[in-house]
């Protein structure tokens, strides 16, 4: 008997289900690179995600195959904007000049904190049976200002839910 496995969402539906990870669901809007970054988890260390990072069980022969295919995208992947909800996607020109206004003669303490945000995500990974996902989920807020996930869901009977993650980086100015 042959398993058929499920279909994966398209990228930018998965990011619609999962960007409040990462993006404070208040915001009208957020500012995604419209370029995908590469995700992060092509090395792990099986026991240090089953121990700190990991919500549920989940197999190690799930965590290689996502581990594998996002060794194996390292192709370039543009978002399409129409497609995602309440991003707004940016040039890295565009970020630099929101992230650091005052290189560009515009220095603006009162701009509102969803102005002085920029997200990136990698593109997501999936497992053959449509069951986990990977993604990289990194806010970016300054020059020192920021946090890096590395993020694995479960798609169940709700949709996707969070079911491990790792802080790749996180800094907040002083």
């Amino acid at each position: 008997m042959q398993t058929i496995s499920a279909q994966p969402p398209a990228p930018e539906d998965f990011v619609c289900q999962v960007y409040h990870t990462i993006v404070d669901s208040t915001f009208d809007h957020y500012y995604l690179i419209a370029g995908a970054d590469t995700c992060r988890f092509v090395k792990y260390d099986y026991d240090e995600w089953q121990k700190y990072y990991l919500k549920e069980a989940v197999p190690f022969v799930t965590l290689n195959e996502l581990s594998e295919k996002a060794y194996l995208s390292r192709f370039p992947y543009f978002w399409k904007q129409p497609k995602l909800e309440k991003a707004i996607c940016i040039t890295v020109q565009k970020a630099d000049t929101l992230l650091f206004p005052e290189r560009y003669g515009k220095p603006d303490k009162k701009t509102p904190v969803t102005e002085r945000l920029v997200f990136s995500f990698s593109l997501p990974q999936f497992t053959d049976d449509g069951k986990y996902a990977v993604i990289d989920l990194n806010s970016i807020c300054g020059a020192n200002c920021g946090i890096s996930l590395t993020c694995i869901f479960r798609h169940g009977e709700t949709g996707w839910r969070l079911i491990g993650r790792h802080i790749n980086y996180s800094s907040s100015p002083q």
